[in-house]
Order: C-alpha cells, then sequence, then structure tokens
C-alpha cells in the first residue's frame, strides 16, 4: 500500500507518507477498541455450556427475572423520556422566546445539570429524599412519624432523578433551533387573536418537531443506557434493569454459561440504542433542509403580561429542585459530622475531606482517574482528528474503509456501557492473538474501554470544526510547494487548536466520574474515582461518599469551564 502510495505521488518523503502510517495506526486502534470486541461479543453469544447454538437467545426472551427486567427499563424509560422531553422544551421556550425576567442567567444556571453525572445527581437526592434524608427527617420530626413520607428506593423515585439530570439533554438541543424561528411567524399568531400559549401549541411546537423528535431520541438513548441510577436507587429493592441485570449476569459465576448468556441480552439491548442512533440520524438529515428563518438575531420576544413574574419563580424553583437543592445536601452532608443530626455548629466538620487521603485505594483512584482521563483524552483526540480529517477533505479520500471508520467511531456511543464492558472482558480475558499481553485486570483496559465509549464526544466536536474550514486554504497551500504534513501542521493545526483542546477536555470531563465500564471492569490497583464513590455508597459510608460527590461536581463544572476558555465554546447554550 505504502508503494502505491510513493507512485501515485512521485515522491517518497517523510511529508507524503506521514498520511498513510496515521491513517493505519488510527484503524489499528479502532480495530482494537471497537471491531475485535464487537465481534467476539457476537461469537459468544452463540456459545453454551454444551456447545453452539441459539440456547441462549432463547434463555433471555423466557426467563422470568430477564422479562422483568425489560419491563422496568420499559417503565423506566418511557416516562422519564417523556417528562424529560416535556420540561427541557418548556424551560427553553422560556428562556429564548419569551420576556421573562433574568432570562440570561436563567439559561445557563437551567443547564447545570447536563454537567453533573446521574448517578452522582441520584446519590445527591439520597441525602434528601432517602431513608435518613433531610427532607425525610424533617417530616418525621414535624408530624411524630416514624416512616419517611417519601420512598426513593422505586421505579417512581427513578423517573424523578432521571427526568432532573435528563431535561437538560432536549433543554440544549432544541435552543439553538428556537432562536432561528423568525418572530414575524408567531407574531402573526399573536395579531390574529392567539395568545402566547395557543401560540406556543399551534406554531413553536410544529416548527420544533425535527428538534424535539431529535432530543427524545437522544434522551431515550441515553436513558436506556443508564447503569449509575439505576444501580443506586434500584438495587436496595432488587428492582433491576436492563444496563443493571447484564451487570448481575456478568457477576454470577454459579451460573453456567453466565458471561454467554449476558452477550445474548446484550445484543438485543444494543438493538434497541442502535434503532435510537439510525431514527436520530435521519432525523438530523431531514432536519438539514428544514429551514425556518435563515439567521438569528430576528427574536422578538413573547410577552407575558401578568404571569412574568410567576414565571421567574417557576424557574427559580426549577433551578432549587434540580441543582441547587442536591448540591447544597450534597456539601451540608459531606460536612456533616454525624448523618441524620441538625446541620449546625457542632455538628460541622472538614474531617470527611481530610480523611479521603489517609485512604490508600481513594489516592490511588484519583491518580488513576486522572491519567485515564488524559490518556483517553490525547488517544481519542488523535484518532478523531485523523478520521475526521480523512472523512471531511478531499486529498486523502483515496483510502478505503472511510464510512466504516466513521461507524466505528460513533455507534459505541449509542451502546450501553454494560454491553462495551462485557465485550472487553470476553475480548481481553485471554491474552490477545498472537501477542501473549492480557488486558484484564489491569488499568489497559479501561483505557481501551474509554477510548471505545467517547470516542463519538471528540469526534463530532473535531468534524464540526474541520467543516468551516475552507478546502482552498489547503489548496493554495499545496500550490505553493508544501505536502501533506507541511499543510497540515501550518494551516489546518493552528485553526483547530481551540477544537483540539475542547475534544480532549470534552472527553477528559466524563472519564472523571466514569460509573458503567469502571464498575465491572476495575481490578485491585485500578479503582477509579467513579468505582470508590459507588463502592462507598453500597456499603452504607454516607459521609465519604458525599466528600467524593462533592469533588467529581467540582470537578466536572471546571471542567466545562475549561472547555469554553479554550475552545470559545460551552455545552451548546
Amino acid at each position: 500500500m505504502i508503494q502505491k502510495f510513493k507512485a501515485r505521488r512521485g515522491g517518497t518523503n517523510a511529508g507524503e507518507l506521514a498520511p498513510t502510517l496515521i491513517w493505519y495506526l488510527t484503524i489499528g486502534v479502532l480495530v482494537l477498541t471497537v471491531i475485535y470486541p464487537s465481534v467476539v461479543l457476537i461469537i459468544n453469544s452463540f456459545k453454551t455450556p454444551q456447545g453452539w447454538g441459539l440456547d441462549n437467545y432463547l434463555s433471555v426472551l423466557t426467563d422470568r427475572g430477564i422479562r422483568l427486567s425489560v419491563l422496568n427499563t420499559l417503565k423506566l424509560v418511557v416516562p422519564s423520556t417523556l417528562f424529560a422531553t416535556a420540561l427541557g422544551v418548556f424551560l427553553a421556550w422560556v428562556v429564548v422566546r419569551t420576556d421573562v425576567p433574568g432570562k440570561g442567567i436563567f439559561r445557563t444556571l437551567l443547564a447545570v445539570p447536563y454537567l453533573i453525572p446521574p448517578f452522582i445527581g441520584a446519590i445527591a437526592w439520597t441525602f434528601i429524599l432517602g431513608p435518613a434524608g433531610s427532607f425525610n427527617q424533617l417530616y418525621m420530626t414535624l408530624f411524630d412519624k416514624t416512616t419517611p413520607l417519601v420512598d426513593l428506593y422505586t421505579l417512581g423515585g427513578m423517573v424523578f432523578v432521571m427526568t432532573i439530570y435528563r431535561y437538560a439533554v432536549p433543554y440544549v438541543v432544541v435552543m439553538p433551533a428556537m432562536r432561528k424561528i423568525d418572530s414575524a411567524i408567531e407574531e402573526a399568531s399573536r395579531v390574529s387573536g392567539a395568545g402566547p400559549w395557543r401560540t406556543l401549541r399551534d406554531i413553536t411546537i410544529p416548527l420544533l418537531t425535527p428538534s424535539i423528535v431529535g432530543a427524545v431520541l437522544l434522551v431515550f438513548m441515553f436513558i436506556l443506557a443508564d447503569f449509575g441510577v439505576s444501580a443506586v436507587l434500584g438495587a436496595p429493592n432488587q428492582i433491576r434493569t436492563m444496563t443493571t441485570q447484564i451487570y448481575y449476569l456478568v457477576n454470577r459465576p454459579d451460573l453456567p454459561g453466565h458471561f454467554q448468556l449476558a452477550a445474548a441480552y446484550s445484543l438485543l439491548l444494543c438493538l434497541l440504542g442502535l434503532g435510537g442512533l439510525m431514527l436520530y440520524n435521519r432525523v438530523l438529515r431531514a432536519n438539514k433542509y428544514t429551514v425556518v428563518a435563515g439567521r438569528e438575531g430576528c427574536l422578538q420576544p413573547t410577552r407575558l403580561g401578568a404571569a412574568r413574574w410567576p414565571m421567574f419563580w417557576v424557574l427559580a424553583a426549577v433551578f432549587c429542585v434540580t441543582t441547587l437543592g442536591p448540591i447544597l445536601a450534597t456539601v451540608t452532608t459531606s460536612l456533616t459530622r454525624t448523618f441524620g443530626l441538625p446541620f449546625g455548629p457542632g455538628n460541622i466538620t472538614l474531617r470527611n475531606f481530610t480523611r479521603l487521603w489517609d485512604i490508600q485505594n481513594i489516592r490511588r483512584a484519583f491518580g488513576n482517574s486522572f491519567f485515564l482521563a488524559a490518556a483517553s483524552g490525547l488517544i481519542v483526540t488523535v484518532v478523531a482528528l485523523a478520521v475526521a480529517y480523512v472523512a471531511l477533505k478531499g486529498g486523502l479520500r483515496r483510502f478505503h474503509g472511510v464510512k466504516l471508520m466513521q461507524a466505528m467511531v460513533t455507534v459505541p456511543y449509542s451502546v450501553p456501557g454494560t454491553v462495551i464492558a462485557l465485550a472487553m472482558i470476553l475480548a481481553f480475558s485471554q491474552p490477545l492473538p498472537g501477542s501473549g499481553i492480557k488486558l484484564y485486570g489491569t488499568i489497559w483496559i479501561l483505557l481501551v474501554a474509554y477510548v471505545a465509549r467517547f470516542m463519538n464526544l471528540g469526534y463530532n466536536n473535531i468534524t464540526g470544526a474541520i467543516s468551516q474550514i475552507d478546502n482552498t486554504l489547503e489548496e493554495a497551500s499545496r500550490s505553493a510547494g508544501a505536502n501533506h504534513l507541511q499543510t497540515f501542521g501550518n494551516i489546518m493545526l493552528p485553526l483547530l487548536r481551540p477544537s483540539l483542546y475542547g475534544s480532549f477536555f470534552l472527553v477528559a470531563a466524563p472519564t472523571l466520574s466514569e460509573i458503567t465500564l469502571s464498575s465491572l471492569l476495575w481490578s485491585v490497583g485500578s479503582e477509579t474515582v467513579g468505582t470508590v464513590v459507588f463502592s462507598a455508597q453500597e456499603e452504607g459510608k454516607i459521609l465519604l461518599t458525599a466528600a467524593l460527590a462533592v469533588i467529581l461536581i467540582a470537578v466536572s463544572l471546571l471542567v466545562n469551564f475549561l472547555v469554553r476558555r479554550l475552545s470559545g465554546d460551552d455545552i451548546g447554550i
């Protein structure tokens, strides 16, 4: 292949060979992280203790526990998706299209749940609505009750928490489309006698349908793939969803062929996730040709009249419930000497934070998480840059397999983390073919899993930046005698640098608090911050859990700030 490349270009210098070498190195990374584990997962789904066949799939379809997990998943996904989408779209409309007071600050504040890992949010709410949570304790004290008013460890509690931490997805997705609706259309509706609510129903919502449908599909995929909320709130009462059922099967060594049964079950879950991804991509393609207005800046806010200040207090209440309340509960719990007693001067301490550094596995977990965040961010940025550059820039379109590589980059993000983790276990529990290298039981399997899982984040960010660079800049450089490497270094790289920084931090942020992959792949010596938080929560170490949660929330907000400063953008608002 390299010889063919030399012959076509008529040169043998490093500047001309570099793109070829980088491309095949990229293919190697994607084969290791995506293709090989996927193939092994599929093969194992047909393996049984007796040989080969469809027995695993038959067991999945007939097992009562598995059927119940599917039903629980539907009971969680459907209402959570509907509630989160409705709330997100409504809030986006209020802050973009109305004259509500304080809309500028609310625009940012209402997006904060987008930055907080949902499983951390679930833990935060246990400090409020758990059996010993502040709200339930206050209720039992005031009304002389012995049982809590609210039981968070139910499907209803899971729907509540999932709605809170997923409404920001449609909020962020729909907001740009809402800005592009020409106010003249809404104004015409109001002139004809329609009020703001009827205009929203009959004009605004229909115009936003493609964006709303896309948001629904995104929320559906995120909730379907969630493990953390289901594990934190569902485990105490044995409420299993499809993701936690896979976790349960993987940790059942007493069950013959438990890995293979989990593989078959995982593939059925993948079909749902991939189906959602295909529909989402179709919506995106269709939406490209739906033009409401050609520009922003034509916004004339809908006047709420007497409803202006009541709507202000509605937004304030949403912010308190979704963000301020859980964060304050987590912070106060982390500063509490004895959980369950009133927070006050006699019950305040910093000991919960200082003792973190006295625990060896926690110190190691922080070191591992920062290493994994930096390494995965760097690898994803390099690989995503290579794939995006080859896919979008004409000079390298001769390489085969570009479409396949694009699919390998984007698909894993729609696949639940438990499925990816299971694929990694099956693929790397034995030495790699021909190498003798065994990744399972080491920190390197976590790195491989993180790269596969979060590749799409970096790819989408870089793709957007590359698509905005005019091809004439490269053509001018090539005309001046520069080779591919020189053109890339002198023209493309300076223009892409902010997006590369953004890509790095967009990948690093979720890896720091990642729980789904880590819960199945960690081993002694490769603990992550997510696993120690999860373990502390399971063991009932409430104060330690709260201190770790505060740190993770602070890190998540800090990383978003860095993304904004370095890339000149934020989460889309």
